[in-house]
């Protein structure tokens, strides 16, 4: 399989309001589209909603910025969100009549695979989503990138370690 260009990971940071969260999902779809990955509706929309579950959590949570990092593997999409916190994400117990509390649920029933872990800015809460690349699509990816906003990741990192001290 030929490498993407967007080998390296792509990140962003995501101001501290779950008003800041749909176009934070929206970005996120779009650097997968424009990594020429093939996209239909429902890998779209299982994208969006598992974005946007981990970056309303971060936001939610810690009330502070977090980081959101997209990168693809050559097998699976991997998106990392990385907050201030150092408690590890997991499941909660929602009772019938709550109204939050089952977001982690449906990242574990769509995400090929999802986790949390340590980091030295507080920890990451990551997914990923098998998709295939669309081999047509990858030149089209190549000459498109000069125009994208990208973040390097480690200096996303040091912002929201910054803020953490």
């Amino acid at each position: 399989m030929p490498r993407l260009s967007g080998d390296s990971p792509y990140a962003f940071t995501v101001l501290p309001s779950v008003e800041a969260v749909p176009a934070a999902r929206d970005r996120v779809v779009n650097r997968a589209q424009r990594l020429g990955l093939a996209l239909d509706e429902e890998l779209s929309n299982d994208l969006r909603l598992l974005t946007g579950e981990v970056v309303a959590n971060s936001v939610k949570h810690t009330q502070a910025a977090c980081v959101v990092s997209v990168q693809w593997t050559g097998e699976r999409l991997r998106v990392e969100v990385t907050d201030v916190d150092p408690n590890l994400v997991r499941p909660s117990q929602a009772e019938a009549m709550d109204e939050s509390g089952r977001g982690l649920f449906l990242v574990d029933a769509l995400a090929t695979e999802w986790g949390s872990q340590p980091c030295t800015a507080g920890k990451k809460t990551w997914f990923e989503l098998a998709i295939h690349a669309s081999v047509e699509e990858t030149a089209a990816v190549t000459a498109s990138h000069a125009d994208e906003d990208r973040a390097p990741i480690t200096g996303a990192s040091t912002r929201i370690e910054h803020q953490a001290a």
